[in-house]
Formats: structure tokens, sequence, C-alpha cells
């Protein structure tokens, strides 16, 4: 009898932890899940550069961007609106947030717009990927029925306090979508003075394909409400290149204009 109740009791022990219902995931087994999802860490480690061909387009009009990242924290964007004889570049480098604005002025953002910029736009691999060793903090805020999915809520702050909620599809343990608020400076033409753009927004994801065995979304729809009208963007990624050579130094300004 004694040896019946202790395989009852080993039995019921252990057909709990199989109840656990999947609410009840921490936030480590989440990430865990989610990495593998994607390909696996040492995948996403392995891919050392990246460059993306992308369209974005508003209900008005389409822009050409093309993305260019290196570790650990180097990146280029190009954007070619239509129209446009050249690109309008804006990147992240060693030494500084920079961004190109009329007739090729070059600014360099102030450190608080910097610090975000960093975090978010140089993050090569994203957010979650080592968070702990990035110094962010992450919470588990619970489980939202959203349409057509189910997605577990993670807040996301970084070390530099800026915050993002990235919903983990419970299906797929894909990143589905992403929200918070993004902090930019003035236009670089804006009278002396002027307040920082600030907005609102919520990133929806899909399309996933492999780039040397790891998944991204190739397809984004993002939402942007304050700091004006709100605004729609729809971006369709043609291509995307793992370790293609780039040097360092084609993350730096370009140099100015000749006469100025």
């Amino acid at each position: 009898m004694r040896i019946l109740t202790a395989c009852a009791a080993a039995s019921a022990a252990a057909a709990s932890l199989l109840a656990v219902p999947a609410s009840a995931q921490s936030v480590d087994d989440i990430v865990a899940k989610h990495l593998a999802a994607r390909g696996s860490y040492e995948k996403i480690k392995a891919i050392q550069t990246l460059k993306i061909t992308r369209t974005v387009a508003t209900p008005f009009t389409s822009v050409k961007v093309v993305v260019f990242k290196k570790r650990p924290a180097l990146v280029r964007f190009e954007q070619t609106a239509l129209g446009q004889a050249a690109a309008v570049p804006r990147g992240i480098n060693a030494d500084a947030v920079w961004d190109s604005g009329p007739g090729g002025k070059v600014t360099t953002r102030a450190p608080q717009f910097a610090t975000e910029a960093r975090e978010i736009d140089g993050d090569f691999d994203g957010l979650l990927v080592d968070w702990k060793e990035k110094g962010h903090t992450v919470t588990r805020e619970g489980k939202e029925a959203l349409t057509g999915w189910e997605g577990y809520n993670l807040k996301v702050t970084t070390k530099g306090g800026v915050v993002r909620h990235i919903y983990i599809d419970t299906a797929t343990y894909l990143d589905r979508r992403h929200a918070g608020t993004v902090t930019l400076p003035p236009p670089a033409n804006a009278p002396a003075g002027a307040p920082a753009r600030q907005y609102t927004f919520v990133s929806d994801f899909s399309d996933w394909k492999e780039v040397n065995g790891v998944k991204f979304p190739f397809a984004v729809d993002e939402d942007r409400v304050g700091g004006g009208p709100a605004q729609s963007f729809a971006t369709y990624t043609e291509k995307m290149e793992a370790n293609a050579p780039m040097e360092d130094a084609m993350f730096g300004p370009p140099a100015p204009p000749s006469g100025n």
C-alpha cells in the first residue's frame, strides 16, 4: 500500500507539472522558445552583417529604403523618395547618431535621442536576445487575445529607459507585434528651441522567411499617432542579404557638400 501510495503521489506530481498552463511560463521560458522559433541563438549570432532592401508605402507615396547593419551596433539607412536623385542617409556608429538634412547638412543627435536610437535601431539581434547582458528589464504582463491570434505581452524597459511591449505569438513564439513610444529630435530645419517629436506606434509583423537559417519578418504594418496627423506605413522587404562584406567607414556621416 505504501509503495502504491508513493507511486500515485509521484504520478500526481508529474501530472501537475505537465498540466502547468502556458500562461504560467516565465520570461526566460518564453524568450528561450522565441529564440528557438527564430532558428536558434547560435544561428542568430552567426549573422555578422545584414543588408535589407525595402519599400515603405504610405497612402500618398512610397520610399525605397536600404538598411546596412553590422555587429556590434553599426547601422546605415539610405532612403530614396520618388523623384529624388540620391539617397538621404542617416546612421549610427561608435561616435555618433547622425541624420542628413536639407542641402546635405549632417546633424548629430543629442545624447537623450542618441541613446534611444542606439538601443532600438542599433540593436543587431533584437531586444530579447541577451536582454540581461544588455542591462534591460523584461517583465511578463499577461496574455492577450488579439485579432486572429493570442500573444504574451512582454514589457521591455531598456537600460536607457525606453519602454517597448513585445507580443510573442503563443502558437509560433515569433514576435508578432511591437508597441511603444518613439522620441525623435526636432527636424533639422526647425527653429531653435523646437520641441522633440514624439509618437506612439504599433507595428505588426508577418511574412516570416528564413535568411541563413534565421526567421525574419518580411512585412511590417505600422500605425503612428501623436505629433500631428495619424500615419500608416506598410513595409515590404524585397531582399535580405546576410554576411555581405561591409567596411566600418561606410557607417560614418558623408562629407559635407563642397563649399560648405
